[in-house]
């Protein structure tokens, strides 16, 4: 689970410099740097993988918080945990990809990540 948790960690820090790589032909380093720059300038695709990185956010403390109570209770969550992984890589791959401007193809990717975090969160109330 560990291992599974630098992996997530370093998946977050990759999206984050993402986003910004995608749009420096753009937008300067600069504006990137500090709270009042201006990234209005973004490419389209920065701009789905920073929508796409604001939906991680909205998940990821509740992960970490149910990995590392999997850890401390010794509960076995592993494998919701890699599958909740794969719905995360798998809508970061569909913002890039631009698949989510057609109807209801977001929600099939994100509601079973949510099932899988649920099914942690039981599995450590049992």
């Amino acid at each position: 689970m560990v291992e599974l948790i630098v992996c997530v960690a370093l998946f977050y820090i990759f999206h984050l410099f993402l986003t910004m790589s995608l749009s420096l032909h753009k937008v300067p380093f600069l504006d990137w740097t500090y709270t009042g720059g201006d990234i209005s300038n973004m490419t389209d695709l920065s701009q789905r993988m920073a929508s796409a990185g604001d939906n991680l956010r909205q998940t990821l403390p509740l992960f970490l918080v149910l990995s590392c109570m999997s850890i401390i209770l010794e509960v076995d969550n592993l494998l919701y945990a890699q599958i909740w992984f794969g719905f995360r890589i798998a809508y970061l791959v569909g913002a890039i990809l631009n698949i989510y401007r057609f109807k209801l193809i977001r929600p099939l990717i994100w509601i079973p990540s949510i099932v899988m975090l649920i099914r942690m969160a039981t599995n450590l109330v049992n």
